[in-house]
């Protein structure tokens, strides 16, 4: 249950979405039968339900203009009165709205990379996904430190919220570091909405980059109708050119099997797991 939960959060419903959509609108391009028209008209509804509960944090006007769009093609390329034309016209609007929707999202699913300069100092601020629960784990940012060879101090500490993060921050008392955030999932399971999380990861990301810190964003995974936390992240994130582990990243991790011992906290293959997606991220620069 938890792998299927973790394929829903992960973002791949979708692109799963724009697939079953665009399959939709090819054969409703292609046929003209009655039957067939059933048939892409039930594969386009199923492939917008699978995007609209993707959680997949585009903003709220794009989804609208999106379900519009292909719902008009819909009706025009349905229609028993629809000549070959009409059908081309309506599959090419429906193929051009997924295929943009696509464009759009695909580059927040790339691991993109942060260049820091050699024997840079790492922070980790996080909650127990980072710190533990009390285990005998080599957690993550020890095995990070063991794969990249810099220095990786971890702040973080078991049912940490954004705003306890944010005192973690101010533990940092150097400046020019990279800062690794891992923080969200107690304020997204303990109910804290969307625009508080919103405010409170301003608030840290501000203070992080006064003392002119790189910082990298883990990604939350996302389960259906939560976009705003995603949106929260990649907008703060936007503003404040930090770097973003994709949530498929997490997600896959807590999703699999061996990754975790309780559906949430990371077992010893889970930390290495994740120590080595984000030494991917990471791009290191000889000073000599």
């Amino acid at each position: 249950m938890n792998h299927v939960a973790m394929r829903l959060a992960d973002g791949t419903p979708f692109f799963i979405g724009i697939v079953f959509t665009c399959i939709g609108a090819l054969l409703l391009l292609r046929f003209g039968g009655g039957t067939i028209r059933k048939i892409s008209s039930a594969l386009a509804r199923i492939g917008m339900f699978f995007v609209l509960i993707s959680a997949t944090p585009l903003p709220v006007w794009a989804y609208g203009i999106w379900f519009l769009v292909c719902i008009a093609g819909l009706r025009m390329g349905k229609s028993t009165k629809a000549t070959r034309s009409r059908r081309i016209v309506a599959a090419c609007v429906l193929i051009a709205a997924n295929i943009g929707f696509f464009i759009v999202e695909a580059p927040y699913h790339r691991i993109k990379r942060l260049t820091v300069p050699d024997g840079v100092k790492v922070y980790v601020i996080g909650d127990s996904l980072s710190a533990g629960i009390g285990d005998d784990y080599r957690h993550w940012p020890e095995v990070l430190g063991g794969i990249t060879g810099l220095t990786v101090v971890n702040l973080a500490q078991a049912g940490a919220t954004t705003h306890d993060a944010i005192q973690q921050a101010h533990e940092i008392t150097e400046s020019d570091c990279v800062v690794i955030v891992e923080i969200g999932g107690n304020d997204l399971l303990g109910g804290t909405g969307a625009a508080e999380f919103r405010s409170q990861l301003e608030i840290l990301i501000s203070t992080l980059r006064k003392a002119q810190h790189q910082i990298m964003i883990i990604e939350l995974p996302l389960l259906p109708f939560k976009n705003g936390y995603g949106a929260a992240q990649r907008n703060v994130a936007a503003r404040h050119g930090a770097v973003l582990i994709p949530k498929r990243c997490l997600a896959r991790i807590l999703g699999a099997t061996s990754g975790t011992f309780d559906s949430l906290h990371l077992t010893q293959e889970g930390h290495n797991a994740l120590a080595g997606v984000i030494s991917t991220a990471i791009r290191i620069r000889s000073e000599r």
